[in-house]
């Protein structure tokens, strides 16, 4: 059974904004290191470590654009029906005895809703290419194995 498309979507964006306080919290902890090492350092090792701070912030920064960009893909999902697999579909495949759910919006991985597995993946990803454009029903052969959309939503 599939659970709600904007349960999930929730579930996403929920994901998305943890991570960016983890990011935000970081930098916080990296400006306050930069600070403490700034009355403690001088010369050489005072410059070498700043330099790193900053990196590792900037990297974060970067970071964090990044899980923006995610943020404003998952926003603009659609919340209709899918005829046919895109971006915001929810599905529901076997691959074999396994089931799996699948959520086409961003690549976030698994993430776990009430005690179950939902795989969310981008369009561009390989299964989500060699799942666009098919309905319920469908058989879909991707890496030697056949996967078959068992719901779409």
């Amino acid at each position: 059974m599939l659970p709600e498309k904007t349960d999930i979507k929730s579930l996403c964006l929920d994901h998305v904004d943890k991570l960016i306080a983890e990011y935000e919290g970081s930098i916080a902890e990296l400006q306050k290191g930069m600070f403490e090492e700034t009355k403690s350092s001088a010369g050489d090792k005072y410059e070498t470590s700043r330099t790193q701070f900053q990196r590792e912030i900037e990297r974060l920064k970067t970071q964090i654009a990044q899980v923006h960009t995610t943020k404003a893909v998952l926003l603009n999902l659609t919340m209709s029906k899918s005829i046919t697999v895109g971006e915001g579909s929810l599905l529901h495949v076997s691959l074999g005895a396994n089931q799996m759910t699948l959520y086409i919006s961003a690549a976030l991985g698994n993430l776990k809703y009430n005690n179950q597995s939902v795989q969310a993946i981008s369009i561009q990803s390989p299964l989500g290419t060699a799942l666009r454009g098919h309905k319920e029903g469908d058989v879909i052969a991707f890496n030697q194995k056949k996967y078959k959309i068992e719901a779409l939503a």
